[in-house]
């Protein structure tokens, strides 16, 4: 425990002098102003401003994952072609602990963008009568539903680099956008994109006591999430043990 509390100390040490931390209070500073701004110009109904919230929320997410992932790959191979975690004596320790700071700070960010949200729509003028639970049960699903993009994107931009890494966040948000129209009627559910925008939905559907019935689907998406995410990650753990700093080059 205590080592690797001291590898998740080296890893934030690493990342103080990046964008890192930075980018994980702009983003959802920036999202949650932007959507505030639409809502302030829109006549739609205030669950309608905050459902829109969280779709955008959604369909940006894949993107800015991969370049976070690709951000912490590259500060590790730019130091000597990651000689700086060869030489440690546990690398699955190192993975994990940087899997960890990924979820941390992602979990920070889209609470922080949610409650920003949530603070600051009457300030605009705009009554709300919503349940806290309408922005916190959706940001909770959606953080939870891309804890396996994370798992994915550290392994493409560890093995393959930046390119392939954001490349495929790029096509993930066309995904989802695309997962969340008639398109996606009956894929879905097995699409990663596809599914974190759906159940984030849902969950909010859900939060507003909406009586909506789990149907089939939704029972098909978190089995497959949970059953795809704990792949992932045992994949990435079991690979990066073994990993020797090369990579397929730009």
């Amino acid at each position: 425990m205590i080592e690797s509390l001291l590898y998740m100390k080296s890893d934030l040490y690493k990342l103080k002098h990046s964008a890192f931390f930075w980018l994980h209070i702009i983003c959802p500073v920036c999202g949650a102003g932007l959507v505030l701004l639409y809502s302030a110009l829109a006549t739609i109904s205030v669950e309608n401003k905050v459902a829109a919230f969280f779709q955008i929320l959604a369909l940006a997410y894949p993107f800015v994952i991969s370049i976070i992932c690709n951000m912490v790959s590259e500060q590790e191979i730019s130091a000597g072609n990651c000689q700086n975690i060869l030489m440690l004596p546990c690398r699955k320790k190192v993975i994990y602990s940087k899997l960890l700071i990924l979820l941390s700070f992602s979990l920070f960010s889209v609470m922080l963008s949610s409650l920003l949200f949530a603070i600051l729509l009457p300030v605009i003028g705009i009554q709300m009568k919503l349940p806290l639970s309408a922005f916190l049960v959706p940001a909770l699903v959606l953080w939870g539903s891309c804890i396996l993009l994370y798992a994915l994107h550290l392994l493409l931009a560890f093995r393959f680099g930046r390119n392939l890494c954001i490349g495929i966040g790029v096509l993930g948000s066309l995904l989802t956008a695309l997962m969340q129209t008639g398109l996606g009627q009956g894929l879905w559910y097995v699409i990663p994109y596809g599914i974190s925008i759906r159940l984030t939905e849902y969950s909010f559907a859900l939060a507003m006591n909406l009586s909506i019935g789990i149907n089939k689907e939704i029972e098909i998406a978190v089995i497959y999430s949970v059953i795809m995410t704990v792949i992932l990650i045992t994949v990435l753990i079991a690979w990066f043990s073994h990993y020797s700093g090369k990579r397929v080059a730009d």
